[in-house]
């Protein structure tokens, strides 16, 4: 369909455009496939019986800037969390036994089941980033290398450490044990996976479970364990242990309150979360 027509469609569907050139600038900008995401909550609110009006196209693009600048934060978080867990990681194991400067080309110190292949990924993403570093890979040391290391990468490094007081000494510095953090990171390297495809986040099921940390359980929604809202209290108080000079909850609350019209409870907020300790703290 061309823009024309798929304004058309969207208004014989019930929905309301009263600027038609601007919508036709977001469908063209944004892609009608895209945005589908955004206004389908609203007809499946229509399709459950409820007395909603009409839906505006301005309500669509107003869920949908939400969405856009929520993963701009989650992102910004993401990183710092990324580059923190990282440097612990460098950190403990060149100065583990059998560690150094080459501590990552030591088999001793990880699982041997998953070692050869991590070690693979690794040295491909190196030479990605740096091609001529080919001849020097073998002398480089952990704190190079780990910088092409992505999010996702880092999660299975820390799991495969076999050494289990360096597991734990890392785990300490978030206020958690080395377990519960296997899963927070593989859950948040799923989450930057969202964010760096621009993918639709704010009502998303997440179908991969984590543990929550014993800091943070009464802040979050034992009901809702798939949605946003959990990762959002740990994450945020993750970077209020990393950075809190940041204020990044503080930000994640004022872009909530500038968007009072979102529901969420549909990102799996209790309907108590303001009165949690942990949000009660940011007020």
């Amino acid at each position: 369909m061309s823009i024309p027509e798929q304004l058309d469609r969207l208004s014989r569907q019930g929905m309301a455009i009263t600027d038609r050139e601007q919508a036709a600038h977001c469908l063209r900008h944004i892609g009608y496939y895209r945005l589908r995401r955004y206004w389908h909550p609203f007809a499946m609110r229509r399709a459950e019986g409820g007395s909603r009006p009409e839906t505006a196209f301005g309500d669509v693009i107003t869920l949908y800037d939400f969405d856009r600048r929520l993963r701009a934060l989650l992102a910004d978080a993401l990183g710092c969390i990324e580059v923190s867990v990282r440097s612990q990681w460098v950190h403990y194991l060149y100065n583990a036994r059998g560690g150094g400067p080459q501590a990552h080309l030591n088999p001793a110190l990880f699982d041997a089941r998953e070692y050869a292949g991590n070690l693979a990924k690794l040295k491909d993403n190196y030479l990605k980033i740096d091609p001529p570093a080919a001849a020097d890979w073998d002398t480089a040391p952990i704190w190079e290398v780990a910088e092409a290391m992505p999010f996702s990468q880092l999660s299975k490094w820390y799991k495969s450490i076999s050494v289990r007081s360096i597991r734990r000494a890392i785990a300490d510095h978030y206020q958690t044990n080395h377990r519960v953090l296997v899963s927070l990171l593989y859950n948040m390297a799923i989450l930057r996976n969202i964010c760096a495809h621009h993918g639709r986040l704010w009502n998303r099921a997440l179908s991969a479970g984590f543990r929550i940390p014993r800091a943070w359980v009464a802040d979050c929604n034992a009901g809702e364990p798939a949605r946003l809202y959990n990762r959002l209290v740990i994450i945020a108080g993750l970077t209020d242990i990393i950075g809190p000079t940041d204020l990044w909850p503080q930000r994640l609350l004022a872009l909530l309150d500038e968007y009072p019209s979102i529901p969420k409870d549909r990102m799996g907020f209790p309907n108590d979360w303001r009165r949690r300790q942990f949000w009660q703290a940011l007020a």
